[in-house]
């Protein structure tokens, strides 16, 4: 019979780097957002900063996120009833 327990751990442990990696994007896109509004600075890429651009991160980081909370969701409820199954 195959395990699948190791699979949906792997599928949790992606999730949450996803996760981990959505949130970091989204906070460069926030400090670019700041940066681009305020008069004399520079982004983090060194230019005087593109809103359109850093709003349009920030939202793509946003939606990242919520799959990969989808993602961890479903591996989570798999898990468990695999889980079920064995007990």
């Amino acid at each position: 019979m195959l395990n699948l327990a190791p699979m949906m751990i792997g599928a949790l442990t992606t999730a949450v780097a996803g996760m981990q990696q959505s949130a970091q994007r989204f906070d460069k896109a926030a400090q670019d957002v700041v940066k681009a509004t305020t008069p004399g600075t520079t982004n983090t890429s060194g230019d005087q900063g593109d809103l359109p651009t850093a709003i349009v991160d920030s939202k793509t980081s946003e939606l990242s996120f919520k799959a990969n909370v989808a993602v961890f969701k479903t591996a989570d409820k798999m898990l468990g009833a695999l889980l079920d199954t064995k007990v």
